[in-house]
């Protein structure tokens, strides 16, 4: 066998070894670290690179949804992702669901962006979201994960991580009954603002397009022809664009913007045709959002602190009083989204 046909085995024998650089048979073998829930591999053979991850075999099917977002994205000609080549779920050569694609050459933008790659960002996120079902009806896709269409969802899963983390925290951090209490405010707030709203987030009731999910700057990159294109589809599918939206402003990996950025990327995404609903849905993600991050921030620190909270094929490394850090300033930040919502 070449090593264009043989290289899915060195991916193999390399996770296999756990090693980080495995070369055979004329291919060369990378581990690519910084994610925390896969195991992504750089395959450099007969001059062509490829990108192959393992994915955790759980709910999200997160190798098939990826390939299927990458796959959709290729027939409809848009050029925003790399190119997709085989989804495994076969469990013969790898352990775990995988994925391989094109290997996307270039870099991951951020924290701080220009005006031409905050341009670059809107202009592709527009053109994804205008993939929507009613063109793509028969295409495999799932709902969009994390994307729940239901407001009351999100308040049951705030409670529980409060529930869940908010007695390690203030067991074993000085300030933590404070810093919880402040949480469960925040939380009472986000409920009253959703219990006022007539807006309905339902599936089928709001204009469906194809959502990325996470839009993570390390996701982004900027590639060696000047164009962006994103990486990590794995959360991907059939989504409400105005949770979309909120999510630019609220995800902590774009808190390097700064707020006329922010303001301008609100200001300069067209809405839906037929969303008359569309900015109350996202006044209320917004609110959502902003409640939801600090306690996704608690968990990480947890994690730090007593091992991953569900399996991971890999385990970032963060620095605690960053961490904890962070988390203070995001419930300042829900604070005053709130206190002004």
């Amino acid at each position: 066998m070449n090593g264009l046909t043989n290289w899915p085995q060195a991916v193999a024998a390399a996770h296999a070894t756990g090693k980080d650089d495995h070369s055979e048979n004329g291919v060369t073998v990378r581990r690519i670290r910084g994610g925390a829930n896969n195991a992504l591999y750089r395959v450099d053979v007969e001059g062509q690179s490829f990108a192959c991850k393992l994915c955790i075999d759980d709910e999200r099917q997160r190798a098939a949804r990826e390939y299927g977002a990458l796959d959709l994205l290729h027939r409809a000609g848009l050029d925003l992702a790399p190119r997709p080549l085989w989804l495994d779920e076969s469990f013969r050569i790898f352990p775990v669901p995988a994925v391989a694609s094109s290997w996307l050459q270039g870099v991951p933008i951020g924290p701080a962006l220009t005006m031409r790659q905050l341009a670059n960002l809107l202009e592709t996120i527009q053109a994804t979201h205008a993939v929507c079902p009613n063109r793509w009806s028969h295409s495999p896709l799932p709902a969009a994960w994390l994307h729940w269409f239901d407001f009351d969802r999100y308040l049951i899963e705030m409670q529980s991580l409060i529930d869940t983390y908010g007695l390690w925290l203030m067991a074993s951090d000085r300030e933590g009954a404070a810093l919880i209490e402040r949480m469960q405010r925040v939380l009472a707030r986000c409920a009253q603002i959703v219990a006022k709203t007539d807006v309905n987030p339902d599936y089928d009731h709001v204009p469906l397009c194809l959502c990325h999910v996470d839009p993570n700057l390390a996701n982004a990159i900027w590639c060696d022809d000047d164009r962006l294109r994103w990486v990590d589809w794995e959360y991907s599918g059939w989504g409400d664009p105005a949770l979309a939206l909120a999510d630019l402003r609220w995800h902590a990996a774009l808190e390097g913007l700064t707020d006329e950025q922010h303001a301008w990327l609100r200001e300069n995404y067209r809405r839906p045709d037929d969303d008359p609903a569309f900015d109350e849905r996202l006044r209320v993600w917004d609110c959502i959002l902003a409640t939801r991050w600090p306690l996704l921030i608690v968990r990480l620190l947890w994690s730090q602190h007593n091992g991953p909270d569900r399996p991971r094929l890999s385990q970032p490394a963060v620095e605690l009083a960053e961490v904890r850090e962070r988390f203070v300033r995001f419930i300042r930040r829900a604070e005053e989204h709130l206190d002004w919502s």
